[in-house]
């Protein structure tokens, strides 16, 4: 079972992989910036040129990856013809890199010239007439792939050396970044951080399933009832059930389910406690109630009497008065 795990956690490093060409096994993404003379609708055209001049080469176009085409704008003329139209020229100028060591693989600077009625259209234009085929374009791209197959080949030590620092700073997603980011094509290079990225994945999901346990039992401490036991418990499902800080998980669970034994055990015995109570005050006062209502009679018998003989002592001389 616990081979079969890891085999599904290597498979979620090796998606981005597996999506590439055999013919390159390298994957480059294309990231245009946003920049100040470019607008927004010709910035997406041109990112979206740069991608069919990635695919075109045989490459997968992987936005998780760490390698990139990007592009920048030189205005070289501008100027408006006789019919109202913007006419450009333009150094369109290409660059490969690689973003986390910040290494530049290749640049190759093109000319384009557009032709619009708005600043944009006239760029969309100029982007359009960049063909995917364009010669200076694909050496670029050939070289860059050759270039970063070489830095893998020769530099695999450091690769895991970056990933193992990444992880000393518990930065496990750039880590990850690292170490998926090799392409297939150096097996030897691939197979080692691939594996390396499984122990890290794990390292990952149980150092964010160790914060969720601790929110989890920050929300139940809050008053230790049923609504905050419900919380504690949407939140400890957000665990990755593969992390292996899943036995805490466990373990708070039934912590939380004794407690709330023991409340309601503790409930019941206070409800109890209060009942015999209030019998108790009950009992007790029908006591008093008795004992004051024989007291009462007793009382009322005796003062019956003694008003019966003085009534008759007054009647008495009542009688002799009379006389």
């Amino acid at each position: 079972m616990k081979k079969y795990i890891l085999t599904c956690l290597l498979g979620i490093f090796c998606l981005s992989i597996a999506a590439q060409s055999d013919a390159s096994l390298v994957s480059i993404s294309a990231v245009q910036p946003d920049y100040e003379n470019i607008p927004k609708e010709a910035c997406d055209k041109l990112e979206t040129t740069m991608q069919r001049l990635i695919a075109a080469c045989g490459i997968a176009n992987s936005t998780t990856d760490r390698f990139i085409m990007t592009a920048r704008m030189d205005v070289l003329t501008r100027e408006i013809n006789s019919a109202g139209m913007i006419v450009q020229r333009m150094d369109m100028t290409f660059i490969i890199g690689d973003v986390i060591d910040e290494k530049i693989y290749g640049t190759t600077t093109i000319n384009a010239m557009g032709i619009g009625a708005t600043e944009t259209k006239c760029l969309i234009q100029a982007f359009q007439t960049i063909k995917p085929n364009n010669e200076a374009l694909v050496n670029l791209v050939n070289t860059a792939k050759d270039k970063i197959l070489a830095y893998y080949t020769d530099n695999c030590h450091l690769v895991l050396q970056d990933a193992d620092r990444m992880v000393g700073m518990q930065q496990y997603n750039e880590a990850l970044a690292i170490l998926v980011g090799v392409p297939k094509a150096c097996e030897a290079c691939y197979t080692t951080c691939q594996t390396k990225a499984v122990e890290v994945y794990k390292l990952l999901i149980n150092n964010e399933g160790k914060q969720l346990i601790q929110k989890a039992r920050s929300a139940w401490l809050v008053r230790r009832d049923y609504d905050c036991a419900e919380e504690a418990l949407d939140i400890l499902a957000q665990v990755n059930p593969n992390a292996p800080c899943q036995s805490e998980v466990k373990t708070l669970i039934a912590d939380i389910n004794r407690q709330l034994r023991n409340i309601e055990a503790a409930k019941a015995a206070a409800a109890k406690a209060q009942w015999e109570f209030k019998l108790k005050q009950y009992e007790d006062k029908m006591e008093l109630e008795r004992q004051k209502q024989e007291g009462w009679n007793a009382l009322a018998n005796r003062f019956g009497k003694i008003e019966i003989g003085y009534k008759k002592e007054k009647a008495y001389k009542f009688g002799s008065s009379s006389k």
